[in-house]
């Protein structure tokens, strides 16, 4: 069938014109008659031929997006015909994913193949469904008449958190240069030292250290890096409950701890510790055991990508069972969750002790923006004054909170979602270097 565009303009005009004709002149209604079904037959003939013209349409390398960062979506079309076809190419799009233009328009020759991408930036992270792409056929010099199909089938997506800060860490690290990141560069202190790489001898480098054979081979001076031995087990405890979805900068606060989980799994594997995954709410739904390597990493990257805030509120006993009954060697563990509730961290406070002896836990909870501002934020009315109040109240209570806290020998690691991920990394580093393990 034939869908309307400039056809559907001209027909109507041609239409509304025969019948002006014919109200002023009766004895023109049956040339009107002859027009339309003229111009109604014209439609469908050059409808058929476009449906019977051969072009496909598919996507190429679809199936993973990274979170922020604009990406191509490539089609690849065909005309297997013997005409030049106009090609406009119309993708609708799941929410969270924004293309750069609406339409994708382009001339494919008869028997050529041309590939096209529409450039779409993702703002949520997880899995999402794109629909066929809507493909309309023209052929040029007759664009009075189009033949739309859907093309491409269902696409399955997967959007992954950004890791580019990942690809940058490791250049600063190979460079000395950590700093530039905000990273205190800390080594453990330890008896025990293995050979990890070779690389340009820098000015604040031990002398000692320097591998003459690379340095005559290369004609420059070479030095050794060199690590601490002992392999230690860090652990990510990740809560997706209903407080983890409120808003955190350009995301959530799942989002923002998802961030800072895939950040501390590649350095404490660059450092070589065993990195493990933990994912909870009211039950434990995924229990990774800590293991070394990229394999490790990536696949904590892969589960976490998947990962949402659910509507139920988190059972942190559940989560304990489950590390005491599961992860009996001596680790960091790493709790990502929200403190602001009262109960839960009534709940918090019972569960935690049962394993800070065993274990060096770590609370991360990001700070509250606008509660924060309106306990600093000056009052204009008697409204102002009370809300400053509440919000003072609360953020007393939270403080006490993490306060009894860290008096059950839990550390407790407050941040901005902006700095949460170097937040997390400093403190990982600084627990290496007291060998609180």
């Amino acid at each position: 069938m034939t869908a309307a565009g400039r056809t559907s303009i001209f027909a109507a005009g041609a239409v509304a014109l025969m019948l002006l004709g014919a109200a002023a002149a009766p004895g023109l209604v049956w040339a009107a008659v002859f027009m339309d079904g003229l111009i109604l037959a014209m439609i469908l003939i050059q409808g058929r031929r476009l449906s019977a013209q051969p072009v496909t349409l598919t996507r190429e390398g679809w199936g993973r997006m990274t979170l922020h960062r604009m990406e191509p979506m490539v089609y690849r079309v065909e005309n297997k015909g013997e005409r030049d076809l106009l090609i406009s190419i119309r993708q609708p799009l799941p929410q969270g994913l924004v293309a750069q233009e609406d339409t994708l328009r382009l001339l494919v020759a008869a028997g050529e193949a041309v590939e096209v991408a529409l450039d779409v930036t993702p703002s949520i992270r997880g899995a999402a469904i794109v629909p066929p792409a809507l493909v309309d056929v023209k052929s040029p010099g007759l664009e009075w008449a189009v033949w739309r199909q859907a093309m491409g089938g269902q696409a399955d997506l997967t959007i992954y958190p950004d890791t580019r800060a990942l690809a940058e860490y490791d250049i600063l690290r190979h460079h000395r240069a950590l700093g530039r990141y905000g990273v205190r560069r800390i080594r453990q202190i330890g008896a025990g030292w293995e050979f990890e790489q070779l690389r340009e001898y820098a000015r604040d480098d031990d002398y000692r250290n320097i591998n003459w054979k690379a340095t005559a081979r290369r004609r420059k001076p070479i030095t050794n890096v060199f690590q601490a031995e002992k392999s230690q087990s860090v652990m990510l405890c990740v809560e997706n409950g209903r407080m983890m979805g409120a808003p955190q900068g350009d995301g959530s606060a799942l989002d923002r701890a998802v961030d800072a989980c895939v950040m501390l799994a590649h350095v404490a594997n660059r450092t070589g510790d065993r990195v493990g995954l933990t994912v909870f709410k009211d039950t434990v739904d995924l229990f990774l055991k800590p293991k070394k390597g990229a394999a490790a990493t990536n696949q904590i990257v892969e589960r976490l990508a998947h990962l949402a805030p659910e509507g139920v509120f988190p059972s942190y006993s559940a989560l304990v069972d489950a590390l005491r009954a599961r992860n009996k060697a001596r680790s960091m563990i790493f709790l990502f969750t929200d403190v602001n509730d009262p109960k839960l961290a009534e709940d918090l406070l019972r569960s935690l002790p049962l394993i800070s002896g065993a274990h060096v836990v770590v609370v991360v909870s990001l700070r509250d923006p606008l509660l924060g501002q309106r306990a600093r934020g000056g009052a204009q009315d008697m409204a102002g004054v009370y809300r400053a109040l509440a919000a003072r109240k609360l953020l007393n209570e939270r403080q006490g909170r993490l306060s009894d806290l860290r008096k059950r020998g839990v550390q407790v690691l407050e941040a901005d979602a902006g700095e949460l991920s170097l937040a997390v990394i400093n403190r990982y580093l600084t627990i290496k270097k007291r060998q609180l393990l």
